[in-house]
């Protein structure tokens, strides 16, 4: 189970979901392309809304990854490299990390996300 929580001010978002949950998605950024839906959550606070689904593909022509909310959906599109980077930090983070850590995922801390790129955090749903 995922859930991506929205915030309209920052245009921070956060991944979370359980610890399988987490490392599904990663496994499934390794294909070309595909989706999944959400759960819906009806008080993300404190972030202001919950997102319906997640779609994704690779792009030869991108060297990076792009993350960017478009309406109640999460697109993430990116040079297979790059979307393969993306997996492994998920898939590291849902494999080591606390039920209380998060790990930030951005232009400036990781190179491989491009700089249009909304905030990210993956955490463990709550």
């Amino acid at each position: 189970m995922l859930q991506v929580l929205c915030s309209g001010d920052t245009r921070e978002l956060e991944l979370s979901g359980s610890r399988e949950g987490l490392l599904a998605f990663g496994q499934l950024l390794r294909v070309e392309a595909g989706s999944c839906d959400l759960s819906e959550n009806q008080h993300p606070f404190p972030y202001e809304r919950s997102l319906s689904g997640i779609v994704f593909r690779e792009d030869p022509q991108r060297t990076g990854v792009s993350i960017v909310t478009e309406a109640q959906i999460l697109r993430i599109q990116g040079g297979r490299e790059a979307l393969d980077l993306l997996a492994d930090t998920l898939e590291g983070f849902a494999s080591e990390g606390d039920a209380s850590d998060h790990c930030h995922v951005d232009s400036p801390t990781f190179d491989y996300i491009a700089p249009e790129s909304d905030p990210l955090v993956i955490a463990f749903m709550k």
